[in-house]
């Protein structure tokens, strides 16, 4: 049988067990980390999703989310 495919959140659940906590030098919170969707245009005006993992405290939240 082949191997079963995790789940978007299954993969995050892994990821969220197996990676040590990082704390932000600057704020000193837990650093989060969330998937960031953007949209890319190309020079034929054709656009296309990014998607980018990020890891999120309160000094790079107005960054991040504008």
């Amino acid at each position: 049988m082949p191997k079963k495919e995790r789940t978007f959140a299954a993969k995050l659940a892994h990821e969220a067990r197996t990676i040590h906590r990082e704390l932000c030098p600057v704020c000193g919170k837990e650093k989060q980390p969330v998937v960031l969707y953007a949209s890319l245009i190309d020079e034929r005006g054709n656009w296309r999703p990014q998607r980018r993992r990020v890891k999120l405290c309160d000094c790079n939240r107005p960054k991040i989310y504008g």
